[in-house]
């Protein structure tokens, strides 16, 4: 089945606009700017929407706008309202497993302690692909994870993490394209991209 929904899990809001957890706002915004479409606020939704047309399809890109911890409730409801299939789902949103600079493609699997996946896997199942981007991992053992993820990035994972999101929106475009298996080929290798 196609894919025809992207959605970035993040939290509204200038505050949040360079912090780990909106790792997956500034990658759709990017896709969004390069294809010239227009962010609408949709209230029934509770979230900002665009169409654009990306790996030769129409797509829909969505950003919840409940805060993170909330962002299925949009998500769920967009989906029942164009009766959507979770399997057409897309969800991109950040991941400590994973260093500045590189995204895993992936489908089932537990939210990790991700409480935007939580709300997603309630209310939409878990039939959708994951495309997780790495933020790196807590600085201290010891360290808040609240603190970690709503942080901002450090001057050079930023500038690392958006010298990749070519190779991000390249990942995407496959898997829109051509299927899971080739998009992963390209984005799930154990070394970053070169």
């Amino acid at each position: 089945m196609p894919f025809s929904v992207i959605a970035a899990l993040g939290n509204p809001g200038r505050e949040y606009s360079t912090t780990r957890h909106n790792a997956g706002w500034m990658v759709i915004d990017t896709l969004a700017a390069q294809a010239k479409a227009e962010w609408k606020k949709e209230e029934r939704f509770a979230a900002a929407h665009a169409t654009v047309t990306f790996g030769g399809q129409s797509i829909h890109l969505l950003k919840p706008l409940t805060f993170m911890n909330n962002s299925g409730l949009p998500i769920a409801s967009f989906l029942r309202f164009y009766r959507i299939e979770p399997s057409e789902l897309v969800v991109m949103y950040d991941d400590i497993a994973f260093e500045p600079g590189q995204m895993r493609l992936s489908v089932g699997g537990s939210a990790a302690g991700h409480h935007g996946v939580e709300s997603c896997l309630q209310h939409c199942g878990d039939g959708f692909v994951r495309a997780r981007l790495g933020i790196g991992p807590k600085q201290h053992p010891s360290q808040d994870l609240a603190s970690h993820v709503l942080g901002n990035f450090p001057a050079a994972d930023l500038a690392l993490f958006n010298q990749r999101i070519p190779d991000f929106l390249q990942g995407l475009t496959l898997l829109i394209s051509r299927g899971l298996p080739a998009a992963q080929n390209f984005t799930n290798r154990k070394t970053p991209l070169p």
